[in-house]
C-alpha cells in the first residue's frame, strides 16, 4: 500500500506540473515493440516554443498523428522558450519512466546535463532539428543539413547576380542551431565570391513585423541598385518580398527557407525568387521511425538528414506546399 500511495502521489504531482507547462498528453492506438513490456511506449517530446509558429505547429500535429499510427503513447510538452521549464519538462519525463524523448533545444547546450541524466538512466534520447551537443548521450540528432541549405541559397544569389552584387541577410535567432549552420553555410559560398558584397547581416528571429521593418529600412538606406538580393533563414521572408514589390522594389532578389502555402504563392507570382522545402512534416516522420527502430534494438545513425530540395519558378508547380 506505501508503494502504491507513493506511486499515486508521483502521478499527481506531474499533472500539476504538466497543468503548468501546457503539456498535452494523448492516448494513441495500440501497438508492440521488441523488449518493451506495455504495448504502447511512452514517449515524450519537448518543442522548445511552439509559439504562433506554423512550421512548428505542424511538426506537434506530426507527432500527434503519426504517433498515433505507430502506435506510441505521446506526451508533447511546450518549452515556451524557457531554458528552466524545459530543463523540468525533460526531468519529469525521467521521473515518470517514459520510454523515449525527443527534444527540441532553444541551443546546443542548455539541456545537455538533463538529457545526460534521462540518457544514463536508459531512457534513449534524440534531437528534432535543433542539435543538442555532444556530451547529452542523445542516440541521433534527426533534422536538415543546415550549412548545406545555407549553402544552397547562397549559390543561388550567385548564380543569379552573375557573381556580382550587394546582398542582406537576416538571420533567425541567433545562437540556435539553424542560425549558426546557416549563417556558415552562406558566408562559405559569399565570402569566396569576390564580386558579392554582405552589406547588411541582422536578425529577424524568424518573425514578420522585424522582418517588414528590416526591410523597410534596408529599402531606405539603399536605393535602387545598391541592394541586389535579400536571404533570410526562414520563410518570413514572404512579407518582405511583397512589401519591396508594393515600393516598386522588385529588382531586388528574395531568397527563402521553409516552403508554406504563402511561399509557394510567392514564388508563383514571382515576387519570392527561391526557398529551400524543409519539412517539418518529414521531419517528424522520420523522427518518429528513429525511436522506433532504437526501441527495437536497431542502431541508428548519429546525424540523420532529411532532404531538403530547392524551390523555384521551374519546379513550384510539381511540388505542394510542405504547410
Amino acid at each position: 500500500m506505501h508503494l502504491l500511495f507513493k506511486q499515486e502521489v508521483a502521478l499527481l504531482s506531474f499533472r500539476k506540473i504538466a497543468s503548468a507547462f501546457g503539456i498535452a498528453a494523448l492516448t494513441l492506438t495500440a501497438s508492440a515493440y521488441p523488449g518493451l513490456a506495455q504495448d504502447k511506449p511512452k514517449l515524450g517530446v519537448l518543442i522548445y516554443n511552439v509559439g504562433q509558429d506554423p512550421w512548428l505547429s505542424v511538426a506537434v500535429k506530426s507527432f500527434e498523428e503519426k504517433g498515433a499510427e505507430m502506435g506510441f503513447d505521446v506526451t508533447v510538452v511546450d518549452g515556451r522558450n524557457d531554458i528552466s521549464q524545459m530543463n523540468a519538462a525533460i526531468d519529469q519525463f525521467r521521473i515518470q519512466q517514459v520510454d523515449a524523448i525527443i527534444v527540441q533545444p532553444a541551443d546546443p547546450d542548455s539541456l545537455v546535463g538533463t538529457v545526460k541524466q534521462a540518457t544514463d538512466a536508459g531512457i534513449p534520447v534524440i534531437a528534432y532539428s535543433h542539435k543538442i551537443a555532444d556530451g547529452s548521450g542523445a542516440k541521433a540528432n534527426v533534422g536538415a543539413d543546415e550549412v548545406a541549405m545555407g549553402k544552397a541559397q547562397a549559390e543561388l544569389v550567385v548564380k543569379a547576380l552573375n557573381g556580382t552584387g550587394n546582398v542582406a541577410l537576416m538571420t533567425g535567432i541567433l545562437g540556435t542551431s539553424p542560425q549558426i549552420g546557416r549563417t556558415e553555410g552562406q558566408r562559405a559560398i559569399f565570402d569566396a565570391t569576390p564580386g558579392i558584397k554582405v552589406v547588411e547581416e541582422q536578425a529577424n528571429d524568424w518573425q514578420h513585423d522585424k522582418t517588414v521593418a528590416l526591410i523597410q529600412g534596408w529599402l531606405s538606406k539603399y536605393p535602387k541598385g545598391e541592394l541586389n538580393a535579400v536571404v533570410a533563414q526562414g520563410p518570413e521572408l514572404v512579407a518582405a518580398a511583397e512589401y519591396a514589390k508594393s515600393q516598386g522594389r522588385d529588382e531586388v532578389l528574395f531568397v527563402a527557407l521553409d516552403y508554406p502555402a504563402d511561399a509557394r504563392r510567392a514564388i508563383q507570382e514571382g515576387t519570392l525568387y527561391a526557398t529551400i522545402n524543409q519539412s517539418p512534416a518529414t521531419m517528424a516522420e522520420v523522427a518518429l521511425k528513429t525511436i522506433q527502430d532504437i526501441l527495437a534494438g536497431k542502431t541508428v545513425e548519429k546525424a540523420i538528414r532529411i532532404d531538403t530540395p530547392v524551390i523555384t519558378k521551374e519546379n513550384v508547380e510539381q511540388v505542394p506546399a510542405a504547410y
